[in-house]
Protein backbone atom coordinates (compact mmCIF):
# COMPACT_ATOMS: atom_id res chain seq x y z
CA UNK A 1 0.00 0.00 0.00
CA UNK A 2 1.21 3.49 -0.82
CA UNK A 3 1.11 5.77 2.24
CA UNK A 4 3.57 8.58 1.42
CA UNK A 5 5.21 9.91 -1.74
CA UNK A 6 7.90 12.49 -2.31
CA UNK A 7 8.95 13.78 -5.69
CA UNK A 8 8.85 16.53 -8.30
CA UNK A 9 5.58 17.93 -9.72
CA UNK A 10 5.71 17.54 -13.48
CA UNK A 11 2.08 18.36 -14.31
CA UNK A 12 -0.84 20.24 -12.71
CA UNK A 13 -4.45 19.89 -13.79
CA UNK A 14 -7.78 21.05 -12.34
CA UNK A 15 -7.99 18.48 -9.56
CA UNK A 16 -4.77 16.46 -9.67
CA UNK A 17 -1.02 16.56 -10.12
CA UNK A 18 1.45 14.16 -11.66
CA UNK A 19 4.28 13.53 -9.20
CA UNK A 20 7.55 12.12 -10.56
CA UNK A 21 8.95 9.73 -7.97
CA UNK A 22 12.13 8.02 -9.17
CA UNK A 23 11.05 8.31 -12.83
CA UNK A 24 7.54 6.97 -12.18
CA UNK A 25 4.67 9.43 -12.59
CA UNK A 26 1.87 9.12 -10.04
CA UNK A 27 -1.49 10.80 -10.70
CA UNK A 28 -2.60 12.17 -7.32
CA UNK A 29 -5.94 13.86 -6.68
CA UNK A 30 -5.61 16.81 -4.30
CA UNK A 31 -7.78 19.59 -2.89
CA UNK A 32 -8.09 22.90 -4.74
CA UNK A 33 -6.40 24.71 -1.84
CA UNK A 34 -3.35 22.46 -2.03
CA UNK A 35 -3.30 22.70 -5.81
CA UNK A 36 -2.99 26.50 -5.52
CA UNK A 37 -0.01 26.17 -3.15
CA UNK A 38 1.99 23.78 -5.31
CA UNK A 39 4.11 24.84 -8.28
CA UNK A 40 5.34 22.96 -11.31
CA UNK A 41 8.88 21.58 -11.16
CA UNK A 42 9.07 21.81 -7.37
CA UNK A 43 9.65 18.99 -4.96
CA UNK A 44 6.81 18.06 -2.63
CA UNK A 45 5.86 15.32 -0.23
CA UNK A 46 2.32 14.07 0.29
CA UNK A 47 0.50 11.67 2.59
CA UNK A 48 -1.40 9.27 0.35
CA UNK A 49 -4.69 7.42 0.58
CA UNK A 50 -5.08 4.65 -2.01
CA UNK A 51 -8.61 3.82 -3.21
CA UNK A 52 -8.89 0.37 -4.78
CA UNK A 53 -11.92 -0.60 -6.82
CA UNK A 54 -12.55 -3.30 -9.41
CA UNK A 55 -11.28 -1.31 -12.34
CA UNK A 56 -9.25 1.51 -10.84
CA UNK A 57 -6.57 2.56 -8.40
CA UNK A 58 -6.80 6.21 -7.35
CA UNK A 59 -4.35 8.12 -5.18
CA UNK A 60 -5.45 11.04 -2.99
CA UNK A 61 -2.76 13.31 -1.57
CA UNK A 62 -2.61 15.48 1.54
CA UNK A 63 -0.05 17.93 2.84
CA UNK A 64 -0.41 16.89 6.47
CA UNK A 65 -1.30 13.55 8.01
CA UNK A 66 -4.29 14.98 9.93
CA UNK A 67 -5.94 15.87 6.60
CA UNK A 68 -5.51 12.29 5.40
CA UNK A 69 -7.03 10.93 8.62
CA UNK A 70 -10.00 13.30 8.31
CA UNK A 71 -10.46 12.30 4.64
CA UNK A 72 -10.55 8.65 5.71
CA UNK A 73 -13.22 9.47 8.31
CA UNK A 74 -15.30 11.24 5.65
CA UNK A 75 -15.17 8.36 3.16
CA UNK A 76 -16.18 5.90 5.89
CA UNK A 77 -19.59 7.65 5.97
CA UNK A 78 -22.26 6.02 3.82
CA UNK A 79 -22.87 8.07 0.67
CA UNK A 80 -19.59 10.03 0.81
CA UNK A 81 -17.10 8.87 -1.79
CA UNK A 82 -13.48 9.95 -2.19
CA UNK A 83 -14.19 12.65 -4.79
CA UNK A 84 -16.98 14.14 -2.65
CA UNK A 85 -14.75 14.00 0.43
CA UNK A 86 -12.00 15.84 -1.46
CA UNK A 87 -14.51 18.50 -2.57
CA UNK A 88 -15.64 18.89 1.04
CA UNK A 89 -12.03 19.38 2.11
CA UNK A 90 -11.55 21.96 -0.65
CA UNK A 91 -14.11 24.43 0.72
CA UNK A 92 -11.94 25.54 3.65
CA UNK A 93 -9.02 24.57 5.81
CA UNK A 94 -9.33 21.55 8.08
CA UNK A 95 -9.94 23.51 11.29
CA UNK A 96 -12.81 25.53 9.81
CA UNK A 97 -14.34 22.35 8.43
CA UNK A 98 -14.16 20.62 11.80
CA UNK A 99 -15.64 23.70 13.47
CA UNK A 100 -18.54 23.72 10.99
CA UNK A 101 -19.27 20.08 11.84
CA UNK A 102 -19.11 20.67 15.60
CA UNK A 103 -21.40 23.72 15.21
CA UNK A 104 -23.78 21.67 13.02
CA UNK A 105 -23.48 24.16 10.15
CA UNK A 106 -25.44 22.30 7.47
CA UNK A 107 -25.39 25.30 5.10
CA UNK A 108 -21.57 25.27 5.12
CA UNK A 109 -21.46 21.61 4.05
CA UNK A 110 -24.25 21.90 1.48
CA UNK A 111 -22.24 24.57 -0.32
CA UNK A 112 -20.22 21.64 -1.73
CA UNK A 113 -21.56 20.46 -5.12
CA UNK A 114 -23.16 17.03 -4.69
CA UNK A 115 -23.64 17.30 -0.91
CA UNK A 116 -27.29 17.69 -0.05
CA UNK A 117 -28.97 18.30 3.26
CA UNK A 118 -29.24 14.58 4.13
CA UNK A 119 -25.56 13.94 3.39
CA UNK A 120 -24.55 17.00 5.43
CA UNK A 121 -26.67 15.82 8.36
CA UNK A 122 -25.13 12.34 8.14
CA UNK A 123 -21.60 13.82 8.16
CA UNK A 124 -22.44 15.91 11.22
CA UNK A 125 -24.05 13.02 13.09
CA UNK A 126 -21.18 10.63 12.39
CA UNK A 127 -18.27 13.00 13.05
CA UNK A 128 -19.50 15.53 15.62
CA UNK A 129 -18.94 13.43 18.75
CA UNK A 130 -15.36 12.46 17.88
CA UNK A 131 -14.49 16.07 16.96
CA UNK A 132 -16.03 17.45 20.17
CA UNK A 133 -14.00 14.96 22.23
CA UNK A 134 -10.77 16.11 20.58
CA UNK A 135 -11.77 19.73 21.24
CA UNK A 136 -12.54 18.96 24.92
CA UNK A 137 -9.22 17.16 25.36
CA UNK A 138 -7.40 20.23 24.03
CA UNK A 139 -9.35 22.67 26.18
CA UNK A 140 -8.80 20.61 29.33
CA UNK A 141 -5.07 21.16 29.12
CA UNK A 142 -3.95 23.92 31.50
CA UNK A 143 -0.97 24.59 29.25
CA UNK A 144 -3.28 25.00 26.23
CA UNK A 145 -5.44 27.47 28.16
CA UNK A 146 -2.37 29.45 29.20
CA UNK A 147 -1.21 29.75 25.58
CA UNK A 148 -4.69 30.86 24.45
CA UNK A 149 -4.96 33.43 27.25
CA UNK A 150 -1.49 34.84 26.56
CA UNK A 151 -2.23 35.36 22.87
CA UNK A 152 -5.64 36.89 23.51
CA UNK A 153 -4.05 39.31 25.98
CA UNK A 154 -1.81 40.48 23.12
CA UNK A 155 -4.91 41.66 21.25
CA UNK A 156 -5.66 38.73 18.93
CA UNK A 157 -9.24 37.44 18.61
CA UNK A 158 -10.02 34.09 20.17
CA UNK A 159 -11.01 32.66 16.77
CA UNK A 160 -7.66 33.61 15.18
CA UNK A 161 -5.75 32.34 18.22
CA UNK A 162 -7.48 28.95 18.17
CA UNK A 163 -6.89 28.64 14.44
CA UNK A 164 -3.17 29.47 14.82
CA UNK A 165 -2.68 27.07 17.72
CA UNK A 166 -4.34 24.27 15.79
CA UNK A 167 -1.64 24.65 13.11
CA UNK A 168 1.30 24.02 15.44
CA UNK A 169 2.52 20.77 16.90
CA UNK A 170 2.28 21.17 20.66
CA UNK A 171 3.83 17.88 21.75
CA UNK A 172 7.10 18.27 23.69
CA UNK A 173 6.99 22.07 23.43
CA UNK A 174 6.79 24.46 26.33
CA UNK A 175 4.35 27.31 26.62
CA UNK A 176 6.89 29.89 25.41
CA UNK A 177 7.71 27.89 22.27
CA UNK A 178 4.01 27.38 21.48
CA UNK A 179 3.34 31.10 21.91
CA UNK A 180 6.31 31.95 19.70
CA UNK A 181 5.15 29.62 16.90
CA UNK A 182 1.53 30.82 17.15
CA UNK A 183 2.71 34.46 16.97
CA UNK A 184 4.68 33.62 13.86
CA UNK A 185 1.53 32.22 12.23
CA UNK A 186 -0.61 35.15 13.40
CA UNK A 187 1.86 37.74 12.12
CA UNK A 188 1.90 36.17 8.63
CA UNK A 189 -1.84 36.72 8.17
Amino acid sequence: MIAYLSGKIIEKEINYIILNVNDVGYKIYISHQLLQKLSLNTKTSLWIHLVVRENLLDLYGFEIKEEKIFFEKLISISGVGPKSALLIMSISDLNELKQAIVNENIQFLTSVPGIGKKSAERIIIELKDSLEQIKKDNYNSTEYADVVDALISLGYSKQKVLKAISQIKTEDKGIQQQIKEALSILSNK
